[in-house]
């Protein structure tokens, strides 16, 4: 039997919890126990029985699952009158399979450890509820449902293996569980024109889209950072996880946070639909990070988190930073240390980050660009690095002389805004676009935490001239 109680705050201390709704009760169900959550059938095939909570049965995946209708034991109250499509949580209970109708399901949730909280300590044989916890998206209260308990009081599950008549029971003959699909839960969302299914272990919450900040010189989604939880989350285009996407990034109003290995990553969504049950197996690798399976309403691109997390290894920004040594590999790939000389960090064409021994000089500029500039008894060629769109000409800039090779050059940026001391800041250097490494220098942590993009000015400098 599958321990998916609940032993209140002395019990376990991490709960991911599939919220869902019966009545007027917000449930708060372990997420490893639901297996899918499919639309309730209009017409439900009945068993009859003269006691007990069971209001039919439903076919998943060629086994026929007994339904439990909770409001036939307990008073659940009326459910609001603005509420979703009922459904049937498929769950895996006690060796077998269960289903539970309810009117809504909701989003998976991660209480924080130590959050379950205990009210009735009596241990009531004859009650799925003992504990609550309160939502950490919205406060509200969730009753956390005991399924193993449920399946027991209710003496109703499924065996997978569809028991011929006569056959020996499996529990005598074969371990718990012996012969069920191997179905590991998913949370489906919408990205762009596909469905993703995120493994329900990593998807950590899908929260309105926050403000993104860019990564110095990369622009657009893809290359742009959010604030999540105190860290530095990366945010990933939709390409960069889907093989299509008939929809633009840039109208993605949720983004999915999803965890591994201690690292962060976004991913743009448009919708939350459901949670499903798939055999990872059973899919169809298509491309990159994801493999293709099938439900009853099309194509599903299941994610390999692992995958996904080894091609981007700008989730190593998501890095908290008390947890960053001297130097280290990062995840993904990218390496990590600390700066052994200072870096200016500048604004050109966005923010950026160059160490300080490969500038000559930093001087203030209040007059249009020159075409030279004198110095040290010589002209040097000048290379506005500002963006076209990005500057008032009128508000003066900032000159910053750098060697190119055995020449040297100068480069107008924006302005020039703070000096990282040696040691103060993190180098994470990773593969880039078009096979090409980045590196980003990051300070701070918290709120406080920003990252910059380092450059090799002198040569930003002669692609410019040479332009």
């Amino acid at each position: 039997m599958h321990a998916h109680h609940v032993d209140g705050a002395d019990g376990p201390l991490g709960l991911r919890l599939a919220e869902a709704t019966v009545g007027a009760v917000r449930l708060g169900i372990p997420a490893d126990a639901v297996l899918q959550a499919i639309p309730a059938p209009r017409q439900t095939t009945l068993l009859p029985r003269r006691h007990g909570a069971l209001s039919g049965i439903v076919d998943h995946d060629g086994v026929l699952v007994p339904v439990v209708d909770l409001g036939r034991w307990v008073d659940v109250g009326s459910a609001p009158a603005a509420t979703g499509k009922p459904h049937i949580l498929v769950l895996r209970a006690s060796g077998g399979l269960l289903g539970l109708r309810v009117d809504t399901v909701g989003a998976v949730l991660d209480a924080a450890p130590g959050a379950a909280t205990r009210l009735y300590h009596d241990d009531d044989p004859e009650e799925v509820f003992h504990s609550a916890v309160r939502s950490p998206a919205d406060g509200g209260i969730l009753s956390l449902l005991d399924v193993d308990r449920l399946a027991v009081l209710a003496a109703a599950w499924s065996d997978a293996a569809g028991l011929a008549a006569g056959a020996p029971d499996p529990a005598s003959a074969a371990p718990a569980g012996a012969g069920l699909p191997q179905l590991l839960p998913y949370a489906l969302l919408r990205a762009g024109g596909a469905r993703l299914g995120v493994p329900a272990a990593d998807l950590v919450e899908v929260i309105p889209m926050p403000p993104l900040e860019q990564i110095g010189g990369i622009g657009g989604i893809g290359g742009a950072y959010c604030m999540w939880r105190g860290r530095h989350v990366a945010v990933l285009a939709g390409a960069d996880v889907l093989p299509t996407s008939a929809a633009s990034d840039a109208s993605a109003p949720l983004l999915a946070v999803i965890e591994h290995g201690g690292l962060a990553l976004g991913v743009p969504v448009h919708a939350v639909l459901q949670l499903a049950g798939f055999d990872p197996s059973l899919a169809v690798s298509v491309a990159g990070c994801v493999a293709e399976a099938f439900d009853a309403d099309g194509p599903v691109h299941l994610l390999d988190t692992a995958r996904l997390f080894a091609r981007s290894p700008e989730a190593a920004l998501s890095r908290p930073a008390d947890a960053a040594p001297a130097a280290r590999q990062g995840g993904g790939g990218g390496q990590e240390a600390h700066n052994a000389v200072a870096y200016i960090v500048f604004e050109a064409d966005g923010m950026q980050a160059v160490p300080i021994d490969a500038v000559e000089q930093v001087t203030a500029l209040a007059a249009p660009a020159p075409a030279t500039l004198e110095w040290q008894d010589r002209a040097i060629p000048v290379a506005d690095l500002r963006g076209a769109d990005g500057y008032d000409t009128d508000a003066g800039a900032h000159l910053m002389v750098v060697r190119a090779g055995e020449r040297h050059l100068a480069c107008v940026v924006t302005r020039v805004h703070v000096l990282i001391p040696p040691g103060d800041g993190r180098l994470y250097r990773m593969g880039g676009q078009g096979g090409l490494p980045l590196e980003f220098i990051t300070t701070g942590s918290g709120a406080e935490q920003a990252s910059y993009r380092t450059v090799d000015l002198a040569a930003q400098a002669v692609a410019r001239l040479a332009a």
